[in-house]
């Protein structure tokens, strides 16, 4: 039985979902927004010094019992929210219900599995990445490069940083986007800034408010975007560098709207792309990744992040690469 950890709005399960049954291979989603409301939950040590998990669906009246698992996707769950009329009992029951969501999710760490509770949180660390790949480089002898970066609060750190470098990258270390309205949100994306600029508009004022993520700007020839499913890797080469600046060319999230379609092609991975990925998920015990990657112009590959629980399925409507049915095979096997 496979596990599917995610919430109702998650449409990236759906096509896996599909692949799992035309294999007739059994599966179980459970949707952590309704964790309370739609399921009943059971955790037993019994006499015989046995402990086990039984999750029933009130809906479709699917069980699950832990010790049929055979493999667990933790994909996008999301905490329920119950609503009470004393807030402070509201917020009792709902740091529970938070809680308990953790507790189910670790109860099945150890079993194979796509994304992890434990390791996906300290994987997201754009500093311990770099930290993983500066070991794996240095061991293996790989020819890849990491863009100069700086993390600081220190406006002199700062100003030594960008005083060689003509143009800087401002990343969020944490914050994906802002809230404008009701309706609308704006992601935060890359920003390409001068280093004259950064000089003269950011201050320690600034910094003493919030530290700034800055690496060097790399010129690009190309980018590279791998989706890594245990031992196999889905690779598209993005030609971003023919996007208008501001709408793709610097980050090519910006890009949706603006042709990135056709700037996409599908590439075999190149070997010594593959050895990196299979060598970094080992490193952070993770079996799934979707890697960016710079090719500069010398021809040069610069890794820039992993997400290890990325979106993929706008990259599969795109291309036609088949990453959910890899999915379901890894999660089947």
């Amino acid at each position: 039985m496979i596990l599917i950890i995610s919430n109702k709005g998650d449409i990236h399960c759906n096509p896996v979902i599909k692949h799992l049954q035309n294999s007739n291979a059994p599966y179980f989603r459970l949707n952590t927004e309704e964790l309370i409301t739609d399921y009943r939950i059971s955790f037993l040590k019994d006499c015989e010094n046995r402990s086990y998990l039984q999750l029933s669906n009130l809906k479709n009246n699917k069980t699950l019992h832990s010790n049929k698992i055979t493999a667990v996707w933790d994909r996008r769950p999301i905490t329920q929210k119950a609503m009470n009329n004393d807030k402070k009992i509201e917020k009792i029951i709902n740091d529970e219900i938070k809680e308990l969501n953790l507790w189910i999710r670790y109860f099945f760490h150890g079993t194979k599995m796509i994304g992890s509770s434990v390791f996906d949180r300290p994987n997201e660390s754009k500093i311990r990445q770099i930290d993983v790949v500066e070991e794996i480089i240095s061991s293996e002898e790989l020819d890849i490069k990491i863009p100069k970066t700086i993390l600081t609060n220190d406006i002199d750190s700062l100003n030594h940083f960008i005083k060689t470098k003509n143009y800087i990258v401002i990343k969020p270390i944490g914050a994906d986007a802002y809230q404008v309205d009701d309706i609308y949100e704006i992601p935060f994306i890359s920003l390409k800034k001068s280093a004259s600029d950064l000089r003269t508009q950011v201050s320690q004022q600034d910094l003493d408010l919030c530290p700034v993520f800055c690496q060097e700007y790399i010129e690009k020839k190309f980018e590279l975007r791998v989706t890594s499913i245990g031992s196999k890797h889905y690779t598209c080469m993005i030609d971003s560098q023919k996007l208008p600046s501001g709408k793709g060319k610097e980050d090519w999230r910006e890009g949706y709207q603006h042709g990135l379609k056709e700037l996409q092609t599908v590439i075999d991975t190149p070997p010594i792309i593959e050895q990196f990925c299979n060598s970094y998920l080992k490193n952070i015990n993770s079996n799934f990744g979707c890697f960016d990657f710079i090719i500069d112009t010398n021809d040069d590959y610069y890794f820039l992040e992993c997400n290890p629980n990325g979106q993929w399925m706008w990259i599969e409507e795109d291309t036609g690469m088949p990453i959910s049915k890899a999915i379901a095979d890894f999660l089947s096997s």
